[in-house]
């Protein structure tokens, strides 16, 4: 299912792996990119739970991407220095008729 341009959705990223718990992580970080336009998102802009990382993009970052895919990739870092990365999945964007921002 595609997210309309100039919506805000929460993306949700689930993990499989047994043994991952995020919530151990030091650091964890999503990245959002289409071309050269990127966001990336940490911090208290995440919520993290044992297998998965919610995001929620607002309507301005929503219209920086064109229609068409765009590309998630989480990675975080671990005590010694370990740093982990998730496979990139694209998510299409769709066509927005009124492309600008609501009050």
């Amino acid at each position: 299912m595609s997210i309309p341009r100039g919506t805000t959705p929460t993306l949700t990223l689930t993990f499989t792996e047994s043994g991952l718990n995020l919530m151990q992580a030091t650091n964890v970080y999503v990245t959002i990119r289409f071309g050269m336009q990127q966001i990336t998102k940490t911090g208290e802009d995440l919520t993290i739970q044992p297998k998965s990382i919610a995001l929620y993009l607002t309507q301005e970052e929503t219209l920086q991407f064109p229609e068409g895919n765009i590309y998630i990739q989480a990675n975080w870092t671990a005590a010694g220095g370990k740093r982990c990365a998730s496979e990139i999945v694209a998510q299409p964007f769709s066509q927005q008729l009124l492309n600008e921002v609501l009050a």
